[in-house]
């Protein structure tokens, strides 16, 4: 009685060994006889007198690579991930559990059918007839069928292997005067199914495909035959039907008149009956499961395994980013340039590479030019306004640690010539400095000593500050009623904290604000927590996703991202300076000089690296959600805890550093034991690599305790 129970608790703990084992006992030691074949070869001398050869399509011509219950189950979470209800998301499971007692259901009703009888069911139908409580247009549910169909097919293609044999065999098959005909018990229509045909270079073999779910009826009812019959005219024929199923293939077609074989390939067996039973045991959701798809991303080159590791977590975060857009209901997401664009490059490439990107209903994608440097002109009060001193000396020192000038004035607005062109009195000051004379300069108190020149200096600012407000009106970003989703690198949301100034501004002078702005950030660092109490009540920041705020192992990584951006920055763009009417009046941002040419992380590298990293998790089994913690807890470790390889591959990375014009900084900084803590400070104030730089100064056994400590700190 208890043997049964010791085989389970057995097998839950080594799910592999057991699979392995159970596999073998079963299928290791299968003995062939007159009705069996394992390879095509065996049947040379058998095909002369056939004029019609027909063959099953899965288990036969071509394996998965994952169980089958896995393909269903991807396609299910993309469809709770893309497709939206009318009132909301789609239940939890409704599109993985239609396929059992609700296809049982349609199948019953075709069969009970006296006009129409079906002993098959097409999948459109049961997604369409589950969606239907959900979705009432019919158009837009049949969209959301069609989207969901091609992601299976394009799943399909991906996790299925041709049997090279196989191949071989219905090559020379071609060669010689017989009808080739593919007979398959599948739950696609024949549309569908040629389709996945074309994709595997395998519907050029045959003259003729018949399959049940176009068809109505099956090759298990043996009814397939008689149809396949009737519509060829080959019941005078001799046919043989060749397929992995022993009633399906075998005792079905020989009740109808064929002659069959029974396709019994040990490997092949065992390869199905091990991944089944994995995915019953849950094997893939284990936690030897995640570091072993850590592993399979990630390779053996560690430069190479490095780009792969990040690009993944930036997958992973463009996936769920698309998955708040559709079932949040937003009507734009909006990237802010410089770095958040590569997110919607990104879900531009996922979307093409689902299979269904023209049948997803989407918001509208977009880039949203924006920066410190904007967000601080854009809640800059005018120097009537008794803080303007107080704004403009805070902001000089936070976005260039320099004190208050004239010249430290204009490098952090980005003030031009032309800009100052109304300064009269300090022509000469601004010439010079622009020439750059940098020792002729005027300090701030000798500037607002005169009220004319303080006055002047806050027209060119004020100025400045209505184009960045134009090119936000022109975006359509306050008023309308809609939901706008911002995406950034992430940090701390002080863009979001600028945007929600602006809009207490917009309410005091009596507009009425239509939009709800959120923002989503791949990681957040210790200055998070305390924007979020700034916010406007129509603005809101989510829980950073891939890097976040609760597991204290994450708050260490994300103290600074010196490490993130050299993967993620528009390296093709330099800083935003301004923004410019073009000849139809259209605000367009100017950016400065664009950085260096020569990184080997260009944006190109990463769309390439992240189409590589979408096959393999597309050929996991493990399900979405636990293969994004996994990347996001492997990005965590590696960078809050570097080893000698990690160090060796971002060895001659920059990143950008400054927070108003870019400067190629090094990630690594030099920290001396004997003045740690300054060294430290200054990592943080230079956005060097914290961890980084303990690890590469010889201290990195001290990481692990300083994680702890930046964990503490930072809740």
């Amino acid at each position: 009685m208890l043997a049964p129970q010791f085989t389970r608790i057995a097998a839950g703990l080594a799910p592999e060994r057991a699979a392995r084992e159970s596999a073998q006992r079963k299928f290791g030691n299968f003995k062939l006889d007159a009705n069996n074949f394992s390879h095509p070869d065996q049947l040379a001398a058998l095909l002369g007198p056939y004029r019609m050869v027909s063959f099953d399509l899965f288990d036969t011509l071509l394996w998965r690579e994952i169980a089958l219950d896995d393909v269903h189950a991807k396609t299910a979470a993309f469809g709770e991930r893309l497709i939206r209800g009318d009132d909301g998301p789609l239940p939890r499971g409704l599109l993985l559990h239609s396929r059992s007692r609700h296809q049982e259901t349609l199948k019953k009703a075709g069969m009970a059918s006296k006009t129409a009888y079906r002993n098959e069911i097409d999948l459109a139908d049961v997604f369409d007839t589950a969606l239907a409580p959900y979705i009432a247009d019919g158009a837009r549910r049949a969209r959301a069928v069609e989207s969901l169909l091609a992601y299976e097919i394009e799943t399909e293609h991906r996790v299925l292997t041709v049997d090279p044999a196989m191949r071989d065999f219905l090559e020379r098959l071609r060669t010689q005067d017989k009808v080739l005909v593919l007979a398959s018990d599948m739950y696609f229509s024949e549309r569908w199914l040629r389709e996945l045909l074309t994709r595997l270079d395998l519907l050029k073999y045959f003259d003729h495909v018949f399959v049940s779910a176009t068809v109505g009826v099956t090759k298990h009812s043996g009814k397939l035959f008689d149809h396949i019959d009737a519509t060829l005219g080959s019941a005078d024929w001799r046919r043989l039907h060749l397929g992995d199923n022993w009633n399906n293939d075998v005792v079905q077609p020989r009740k109808h008149g064929w002659d069959a074989l029974h396709y019994m390939n040990p490997e092949n067996e065992m390869r199905k009956h091990r991944l089944e039973l994995l995915h019953k045991l849950d094997a893939h959701r284990r936690p030897a499961a995640a570091q072993a798809l850590l592993a399979q991303i990630r390779g053996d080159k560690p430069e190479e395994g490095l780009v792969r590791l990040v690009t993944a977590g930036f997958l992973s975060f463009s996936r769920q980013v698309l998955a708040t857009a559709q079932q949040g209901g937003f009507d734009r997401v909006l990237f802010l340039t410089r770095d958040g664009t590569i997110y919607h490059h990104l879900i531009r490439q996922l979307i093409a590479d689902t299979g269904a990107g023209d049948t997803l209903d989407l918001p509208q994608l977009a880039d949203l030019a924006f920066s410190r440097r904007a967000g601080v002109l854009l809640t800059c009060p005018p120097c009537s306004d008794p803080d303007w001193e107080r704004y403009i000396r805070h902001h000089i020192e936070w976005l260039r640690g320099e004190p208050a000038s004239l010249g430290s004035l204009m490098r952090t607005f980005a003030l031009s010539r032309e800009d100052m062109a109304g300064a009269r009195g300090l022509d000469k000051w601004v010439d010079a400095y622009l020439d750059g004379r940098e020792d002729c300069d005027v300090d701030f108190a000798a500037i607002l000593a005169q009220p004319d020149l303080a006055q002047a200096v806050d027209a060119a600012v004020q100025v400045k500050r209505q184009r960045v407000i134009d090119y936000l009106d022109q975006q359509d970003l306050f008023l309308p009623d809609q939901r706008v989703l911002l995406v950034d690198i992430g940090y701390s949301g002080t863009v979001l904290k600028s945007l929600s100034e602006h809009m207490y501004a917009l309410e005091a002078q009596g507009q009425r604000l239509g939009s709800r702005l959120v923002m989503m950030m791949f990681a957040a660092n210790r200055y998070f927590a305390g924007n979020l109490g700034q916010m406007h009540p129509r603005a809101s920041m989510l829980d950073p996703v891939m890097i976040g705020r609760e597991d204290w192992r994450q708050r260490a990584a994300a103290l600074n991202f010196a490490w993130l951006e050299p993967f993620a920055v528009d390296r093709t763009r330099g800083s935003l300076r301004d923004f410019q009417p073009d000849a139809q009046g259209v605000m367009q941002p100017v950016f400065g000089p664009a950085g260096l040419d020569r990184t080997p992380i260009t944006r190109e590298r990463i769309l390439a690296t992240a189409r590589e990293v979408d096959a393999v998790l597309r050929r996991s089994p493990m399900p979405d959600r636990e293969a994004e913690a996994a990347i996001g807890r492997g990005i965590s470790d590696c960078f809050s805890h570097p080893r000698r390889d990690t160090l060796k591959a971002v060895d001659g990375l920059t990143h950008h550093a400054g927070l108003t014009e870019v400067v190629e900084g090094g990630m690594l900084a030099r920290v001396r034991p004997w003045r740690l803590r300054s060294d430290l400070a200054r990592c943080m104030r230079e956005d060097r690599w914290v961890q980084g730089s303990m690890a590469a100064s010889r201290l990195g056994w001290l990481n692990p305790l300083l994680n702890r400590i930046i964990g503490i700190t930072t809740r």
